[in-house]
């Protein structure tokens, strides 16, 4: 008998500013949820401080589930609070220079917390959402990066999915959005902050990867939910340093 997959997925905005990756990340948000038993969670950077790695790499000898990065208190605790009780994630970032914006890349670098806590984010489904100013802006190299950093994690990185719409979905790695159409809109100008609602391409493949999101992060629980321990490889969940010396073992020929 088939029973309902409740999934929750947390949506993102690495933008310095209240603008238009709020109403990207929102607008896939949105999309999520028109799936059943999907819970959405947005969340903003902007207004917020994530301070960047130092490489001090206490977080390999002092980190804890609670604090992955023991050398600040910002914004980044908050968000990984809330990647730990999420199914599947939403990044959204504009375009900074051809790529991440800082508070992304510092998200980033800290993050390897994680890491030395044993991979605790992996399997988790991840997509993810640019705005640019002009067309081939920088988008495919901020999405890629974004797609590398969830790859280090052992993530599941997904894109804008199958759908071709007739007037075309942007870009295929991910929801890649314009400031504005057919024009670029300029930064000074007033309505700048909501510009990418012109960009109907955009706004889509943002639903596209909202989709693309809830509907792998839902087979993915049901398929941990069916299938035993057993029958895999390595756990759904944090990897113990126990574990690696067992691979390591047997893997010696």
């Amino acid at each position: 008998m088939k029973h309902m997959v409740n999934v929750r997925v947390f949506g993102c905005a690495f933008s310095p500013r209240h603008g238009n990756t709020e109403v990207q990340v929102k607008e896939a948000l949105r999309a999520a949820e028109e799936l059943p038993g999907v819970e959405a969670e947005f969340y903003s950077i902007a207004g917020k401080k994530i301070e960047p790695c130092d490489s001090c790499y206490k977080c390999f000898k002092e980190a804890t589930t609670e604090k992955p990065c023991p050398s600040f208190a910002d914004a980044f605790d908050e968000i990984v609070e809330r990647v730990d009780r999420s199914d599947g994630i939403v990044f959204g970032c504009p375009v900074y220079y051809m790529t991440v914006t800082a508070q992304m890349k510092a998200f980033m670098d800290r993050s390897m917390g994680i890491e030395a806590l044993g991979y605790g984010w992996r399997n988790k489904v991840a997509g993810f959402l640019t705005v640019a100013y002009d067309r081939e802006g920088g988008h495919e190299t901020t999405i890629r990066d974004m797609q590398n950093w969830a790859l280090m994690h052992d993530m599941i990185a997904v894109s804008v999915g199958p759908e071709r719409p007739a007037k075309g979905i942007g870009g295929y790695l991910g929801a890649m959005a314009l400031q504005g159409w057919p024009y670029p809109m300029s930064s000074s100008k007033p309505g700048v902050l909501t510009a990418i609602k012109e960009d109907e391409i955009g706004m889509y493949a943002s639903r596209c990867v909202g989709w693309r999101v809830a509907e792998i992060a839902k087979i993915m629980k049901a398929g941990f939910q069916a299938v035993g321990m057993e029958e895999m490889k390595w756990p759904k969940g944090p990897i113990k340093i126990g574990i690696v010396s067992q691979w390591e073992k047997k893997s010696v020929v």
